[in-house]
Order: structure tokens, then sequence, then C-alpha cells
């Protein structure tokens, strides 16, 4: 059974992950002065020791030969983290946004693997479990980082060990489990700038000896930047939501609990601000303009964007004997998502659409774990089950397609079934050898009919997916019965994934590792389809190799390492938005060969008691080996898009003591390398962005007072997070538009804290 507790320092990143091996060099003076001032303190000081669970079983961070980051709860508060996205910063590699169809919806880039729109039809590369259970829609998974007790960051293929195969890596959020032996709450409130206005509140309270109930609750809120000046509409990129989770814990032993949550998110909102690009056809129609203010927008649609997700989780952990232990992980998640948006941006009706999205998610894992044969052998294996349907439903208005909107209604059903085993085996005291093999089953329906309404108020209906080998030249069928019939689409995927690795405890304080591992992400229909010959999209494989160091060093004062990896990619999953028959479409093409190699480089370092600083970089070469175009056009000199080749991030926390308690500062500076927006490369790219975010706060004595001043983007700079264009080969794009990023944010929070130990 998992315990965790939140560290105490003010760290930074509690340990470290895949580290930065050549910091060492870089920090070696800093070094050298905190070891002098060390030897003469009177007691030790160090790092606190990060406990993971990324092999499914408890381990220090130190002996995972994996490139894992992990954040704790606190540290999250001091990087006035509140929406998942703010994960993504500081760790190497990774670049986490909200979508531009959803603002509530998460997308992720990891090694070059970026998502695919959130959507129940398409898989994400980069997996987001909750306590254990798979989140499969991105939609309404930007929550509040509400009550957490650590995240978990994975980098590279995990194939064996997660609920789903993920080419990009994992992201496990841990919740804080409610706790018997003390009763406490916790009370926040915030101000700031755009209206800026937050509240949390958390309650633990011990029922019996074996029962402990846990209640947070955190709402958000700020007013938007942006406005459109067809429509007057002036909340674009405004925030208003709040979550609500609940906790039962029951451990009548020492040897068994039952963990139960069940959660609410609730996100309404205008949406993102897409400013549209000049040089497109859309911007020379008379009448349409491109303004100059970049937090303004063309679009002649009012906007909105909202979305409700209601999830149960369970987890029964016990031992059955000393060499067995059984899990049991159930969840169950609810969306209804409803989205306005203009995908052209201009006030021209080229894309505007509606989006509503339904799903209902459920899962079952049951595993086991134990050791063998005098505990050299760590082995765990299991069972997962996994069914999500819904509907995608969409209304693109009357543009290019047809005088009057055309409609896209379908039903989705996805499930996957698979069985796994992993094992590590101590070959010396300290050598190991890992072995892990998964077999995965998928299958996906779906039921689709596309068509448009020439009378809202009856017949006649005219089918758009047409039994045509040319889809730019329709041929109507259905219109004289008025009816259109529904597309029935099915197909089976299976594959076995695989890991293998191998580590070495060079000492005690520094460990050597190899692994290399296989995962697929699958393969599925786009909708709405657009002729009955639609051919599926395949799936994705990687399998990639991975090398790196971690050292803990000084004492625990000092940790350094460093990972690198190349991986090669078969029928990678590549997003493109063009026309089919004049009406815009999205769908996930296949690239047919990519290798992704590149290098990891963390390190934290506790200089003196007072001060901690932490420093991490990343290095990615991506380039498509084979890639033939939706247009039969090599496309293998494009750059991956929203991959930046370098970026890196600096940190320090500075305390200092005083007599009524403590004042911390914290200040980040995070970089990133310019980054294409469109698979087939255009004009439409962002260049090199660096952010400073920073936060001071005063802790009273005993820790139940904080007053914190906050500030993100203090720069306020202006950048787009991500963009998109409507392809149109041999000329200039459709439309290309750009998502205008937060500016800066700043305000106050107070916090209470209370607790009382039985």
């Amino acid at each position: 059974m998992v315990s965790r507790s939140r560290a105490l320092l003010p760290c930074f990143r509690c340990g470290f992950s895949v580290s930065g091996w050549v910091l060492a060099h870089v920090l070696a003076g800093g070094a050298a002065h905190a070891a002098t001032l060390a030897d003469a303190s009177p007691q030790a000081f160090g790092l606190d020791e990060v406990v993971v669970t990324a092999r499914r079983r408890e381990e220090v961070l130190l002996d995972v030969p994996l490139a894992e980051t992990v954040l704790s709860g606190d540290e999250l508060q001091q990087r006035s983290a509140v929406q998942f996205e703010d994960l993504a910063a500081g760790v190497p590699n990774m670049v986490a946004f909200r979508s531009a169809r959803s603002v509530s919806a998460l997308e992720v880039t990891l090694r070059g693997q970026t998502a695919l729109p959130s959507s129940i039809v398409y898989d994400p590369a980069v997996g987001l479990y909750v306590d254990g259970v798979y989140v499969a829609n991105g939609q309404a998974a930007m929550g509040t980082l509400l009550d957490i007790d650590s995240v978990e960051i994975v980098r590279g293929a995990q194939g064996t060990l997660f609920g789903r195969n993920n080419t990009g890596g994992s992201i496990s959020i841990h919740t804080m489990r409610p706790q018997l032996a003390a009763y406490s709450a916790e009370a926040a409130l915030s101000g700031g700038n755009q209206g800026l206005f937050g509240l949390r509140s958390i309650l633990n309270a011990p029922l019996s000896d074996t029962l402990a109930v846990r209640i947070a609750y955190q709402g958000d809120q700020h007013e938007g930047w942006g406005s459109s000046d067809v429509t007057g509409q002036d909340n674009f990129m405004n925030q208003h939501r709040y979550q609500l989770r609940g906790g039962l814990l029951w451990q009548p032993t020492a040897h068994f609990d039952a963990y139960l949550t069940f959660e609410r998110f609730d996100a309404n909102q205008a949406g993102g601000l897409l400013h549209p690009l000049p040089g497109t056809i859309a911007s020379m129609i008379p009448g349409d303009t491109v303004p100059a203010d970049f937090y303004q927008t063309d679009t002649g649609k009012l906007q909105r964007d909202t979305a409700v997700t209601d999830s149960w989780q369970l987890t029964l952990e016990g031992q059955i004997n000393p060499a067995l232990n059984a899990k049991l992980i159930a969840g169950y998640r609810e969306l209804h998502a409803d989205n306005d948006y203009d995908a052209d941006a201009h006030a021209v009706s080229i894309a505007d659409v509606n989006l509503d999205n339904t799903s209902f998610q459920r899962s079952v894992e049951l595993q086991l774990s134990g050791k063998l044969l005098a505990e050299r052998l760590d082995w765990v294996g299991g069972l997962y089950a996994f069914h999500d349907h819904g509907s995608a439903d969409s209304v693109l208005a009357p543009g290019l397609s047809a005088p009057v909107p055309t409609y896209d209604v379908n039903a989705v059903d996805n499930r996957s079934k698979a069985a796994y085993l992993h094992a590590d085996y101590q070959l010396t005291g300290r050598w190991n050898f890992g072995l892990g093999v998964r077999r995965t089953e998928d299958t996906r329906t779906l039921v689709d009919n596309a068509y448009v309404d020439l009378s809202p108020l009856g017949p006649p209906q005219f089918c758009t997916i047409v039994d045509a080998a040319d889809p730019n030249n329709p041929v109507p069928i259905g219109a004289e019965t008025g009816a259109c019939p529904y597309i029935r689409k099915d197909i089976s995927f299976r594959y076995w994934s695989w890991e293998v690795s191998t580590d070495y405890h060079f000492t005690d304080d520094v460990l050597g590792y190899v692994r290399s591992g296989r995962a697929q992400r699958s393969g599925g229909w786009n909708i709405p389809l657009n002729t009955l010959q639609d051919p599926p999209f395949k799936p994705e494989q990687l399998t990639d190799v991975e090398v790196g160091v971690k050292a803990n060093e000084m004492g625990g004062r000092l940790t350094l390492g460093a990972a690198a990896f190349t991986g090669d990619y078969q029928d990678m999953q590549r997003l493109l938005a063009r026309l089919i028959g004049n009406t815009p479409t999205t769908e996930v093409i296949n690239a047919g060969k990519a290798r992704v190699s590149g290098i990891e480089l963390e390190g934290s370092m506790l200089v003196t008691r007072e001060l901690m600083l932490q420093a991490s970089g990343g290095y990615t070469d991506a380039h498509y080996v084979q890639f033939t175009d939706a247009f039969g056009n090599d496309a293998s000199h494009n750059q991956f898009y929203m991959t930046p080749k370098f970026e890196a991030a600096l940190s320090g926390v500075y305390s200092v003591p005083l007599q009524s308690g403590q004042l911390h500062v914290r200040a980040d500076y995070t970089w990133r390398d310019s980054v294409e927006f469109n698979v087939l490369n255009d004009f439409n790219r962002q260049g090199p962005v660096g952010l400073v975010n920073a936060r001071l706060w005063l802790e009273s004595a005993g820790g139940a007072w904080q007053a914190a001043l906050f500030g993100t983007n203090l720069g306020d700079k202006r950048y787009a997070y991500i963009g998109g264009s409507i392809v149109n080969p041999g000329g200039p794009p459709v439309a290309s538009w750009q998502a205008a990023a937060d500016r800066r944010l700043y305000g106050v929070e107070v916090e209470y804290r209370f607790q009382h130990a039985l």
C-alpha cells in the first residue's frame, strides 16, 4: 500500500528525475561552497528522498531506471501552479497546453510526440492517470491542481505497466488521501488583476480508527483579455471553473485498505482567442480584416466553451501473504462538453463549428505483485479492461460547403483489453535486470451520419457521405426519401508491447541504466466520414532506447543525472486540416517513418540551508524518415509541429528565518525554442519564448498561516501557444490562426491550515 507525505523543505524538485549529470561541471563551484558550509554546520541537511510508483511499486527515485520527473504538492503551490498545463514548466522536452478547440481540454507534447485534438476517437500519445485510473479523453482534463500529493511524469515508451499503451509517456496524478491520525483543515483565498479570484478549502476528518473522509473544493476565475471586432464579445480567454472531490478511506487492518473518491469538474468559459493571420484566402475576402491587436479576432461567431465531468474511482489494496499483494483499480468518468468556436477566425463563415462531446468511460484493472527467490525477483502482473462510448457530434455553419448547416451525428464505441507481466531480478547486490511484456487488443466502432438539411422543418436531407471514388465530387444519396443511411465502421488491432532494462549501482548514490521498449497508440476512424471507402488511420508504434545516469552527491544536497534517447516510429499519427469537397475537415493521417532523438538534463542543489537552485534542459532532434502527405507529396522535409528543439529552465528558492516564522522567495525562468504550428510547415510558427514567474510568501511559526504575493508571465510576453492552418495545396492556406496565451497575472493569496493529531 502506498503512503506518501508532503515535503517539509521549500524544495524545488524534492529529489530528481532524469537529472543533469553535466550540470556537475556547471555547479562545481557552488557545490564546493555548499560542502564547506555543510562541514561547518552542526547538523547535516539535504534534499528529501523521493518515493515513486512508476513501476507499480514503491521505490526510491534514484533506483528507478526511467526518465522521470516528480513534483510534490507543496512545490506546485510554490510555483503558483493552478491547472494541469502548469505541470510542464521546467520538465525537459515537455509542452502542456490547452486545446484550441476547448480551453478546458489538455494536450501534451513529450519527446516530439504531440497530442491529437481531444476527442473520443483519438488516443493521446501521453497518458493521463489520476490515482491509477486512465483518463481517455483530454476534454475537460485541464482540471485544477486541487489537493495533490504528487505528480510523476515518465518520458518514453510506456507499453507494459500502465493502463493503456503510451508512446510519448505518462503523467500520474496522486491525490491526497484521507488521514486517519489527525483532523485537519485548509482554507485559501486569492485575488488579483483581471478579476482574478480563487477559493480553496480542504477538510480531513477521521470518523473512527479505521475510517476517514477528506473533502476538497477549488474555484478559479479571471476575466478575459480578448475580443472580437465583429461581434463585440469581449470575454475571450476568461476562466471560470470549479472542482470538488470527496474521498473515503477504510483501513481495517495494516494489510488492507479501500479508497473511494468522487470528483466533479465544471468549466463555463468563452474559450480561447484565435487571432487570424494575413496572407490567406480568408483574409483577402472583402469585408474580412486581420486586427492589428494580437488579442483581437475577426470571428463573427459568438463563442462559448462548457464542460462537466463526474468521476468515480475505487482502489482496493491488500496483502494476501508476505510474498503476494493484490490490487483492484476501478474507474468511471462521464463527460459532457459543448463548444462553439470559429476554426478560421474570420467573419466569413468557413469553419464555424459547434461540437457536442459525450463520453462514458469505464475501466477495471486487477493487479498482483510480489517477491520471490529470497526477494531477488520483484514482479507485477495483471489484467486490464477498458470501455468508452459516447459521441462527437458537430454542426458546421453555412459556408463554402453548403448554403445551410452541415450536420454530423455519430456514435463511438472503444474497447480495450490487455494482460501484462513485468519482473526485475537482482543479479548481484548492485546489478539488476528487468523484462516486461503486454498483449493488447483494441476494438474501434464508429456509426456516422453526415448530412445537410435543406428544410429544417422536415425532408429533404442530402447526405454528404457518398459512395464515390472522388470525395471532391459528391453525389447526393437519400434525397428521394429524406433519410440518410447511418454508416458503421469496425476495426480491431492486436499488438505486443515489451520493455527490457538493466541498471547498475556504481556506488550507493550513482546509478547507470539502459532500457528499451516498444509501445503503440491505437488506430481508429476519423469523423466525420467523407466517403464510404474512408480507410482507418493505423496504429503508430514506437521502439526506443534510453541510456541514463542518476547521482545523489554531497550527502544528498546535490542530485544530478542525464538521459539520452532515440526512438523509431512506424506510422506516426499526424493531424491535418484541409478542404475535402469544399468542406473544412480535420483528420489524422499516418506518416510512414520518423526518428526522434535527444538529451534531457536536470539537477537540484541545496547550496545552503537557505538557498536551493535547480536547472534543467532538453534537446530534441525530430525528423521524418519517410512521409507522404494526403496529397501524395513528399513531406519528409517538414519539421515536427509543437516540438521545440531546445528548452531550458532555471529556478531558485531562498528562505529567510524570522522571529515570527519564515520568509520565502521563489523565481522561475523557462525558455523554449521556436515551434511549428502545422504538420505541413508554412509561415505559421512561434519564435522563442522566455517566461518569468515568481512567488513571495511569509509563513508563520508552525506553518498555520501563510500570505503570498505571486505573478505569472511577469514580462507580459505576448505569444501564441498553438496555431493552425486549413491547407490548400498549390496555393495559400484557406485560413491560418494563432491562439493567444495568457498575459501577466498577479495577485495575493492568504492561506490558513489547522491540524489536530489524535
